[in-house]
């Protein structure tokens, strides 16, 4: 496998190799030829050590977790720590040189209003949104299902976390475009993603059903990751899908397709 193959590619180091120790897994990315690499909420890392093996193995940190659903970012008693928690991860992206932090809003309590929690969403975006900009990173907000994955999660669609966008206002704020979830939402990727393209921040991709790799599912990605380079996105797709039959024989389907 060439590394041009897997250009533009960022493998997502919590569910590539599973059965390595988690550090070992950026050995694995940088063997197998992947030069980007992604992960889920940083504090579950050691991340000195995992800058000293992104360095080692000549890999790049394409986008990191910077608040993971609690304490939840709409509550106002909660906005502190949530300011606190996005500069923390603004260090930490900087370490890593990581261009990016991921946000999962909140999950919606037996008998809230989704439009008055997302508008708590964008008031505590809004009042850390300034360090994120200061540094020169993007903070992302994304869509997750709630059908399959995340049961009343209160930002599920793009044209929710679109709203928050707009209300905050500010460049260094888009959406973690995640195709497999939103498949599972809304359908028409294509036609959501050209409405939505001045908000994508980063895309990943899954198959569905059962969140494997591109090729093993209903979505067309032959076609699709074609549309989004077409639509300008020329940024990483993030690889965030669990190998059906291994991680060689997921390497070889995803090439098939690009």
């Amino acid at each position: 496998m060439s590394d041009e193959r897997l250009a533009g590619l960022a493998v997502n180091l919590e569910l590539w190799w599973p059965d390595r120790p988690p550090l070992e897994r950026v050995a694995a990315a940088a063997d197998t030829g992947f030069g980007q690499a992604e992960i889920w909420y940083w504090p579950n890392w050691d991340i000195d050590r995992l800058t000293k093996a992104c360095r080692r193995h000549g890999v790049s940190m394409s986008q990191i977790g910077g608040w993971d659903f609690e304490p939840r970012l709409s509550d106002p008693e909660h906005r502190s720590r949530f300011r606190d928690g996005i500069a923390r991860a603004v260090e930490v992206a900087l370490r890593l040189g990581a261009p990016r932090i991921n946000v999962n809003g909140p999950v919606l309590r037996p008998g809230e209003d989704p439009v008055s929690v997302r508008a708590g969403v964008g008031e505590a975006l809004a009042g850390a949104i300034a360090v994120v900009e200061e540094a020169g990173l993007t903070l992302m907000v994304e869509p997750m299902n709630v059908r399959v994955d995340h049961p009343g999660y209160a930002l599920p669609t793009s044209a929710d976390v679109i709203e928050v966008c707009e209300a905050v206002g500010s460049e260094a704020l888009g959406i973690n475009w995640d195709l497999y979830h939103l498949q599972v939402t809304e359908g028409d990727l294509t036609g959501h993603f050209a409405q939505g393209r001045e908000y994508v921040a980063y895309v990943q991709a899954a198959d569905h059903p059962g969140r494997h790799e591109p090729g093993t599912g209903e979505i067309d990605y032959r076609f699709l990751f074609a549309e989004v380079r077409r639509l300008g996105y020329t940024g990483p797709i993030g690889l965030e899908c669990t190998p059906r039959d291994g991680e060689r024989a997921a390497i070889e389907r995803i090439a098939a397709l690009l």
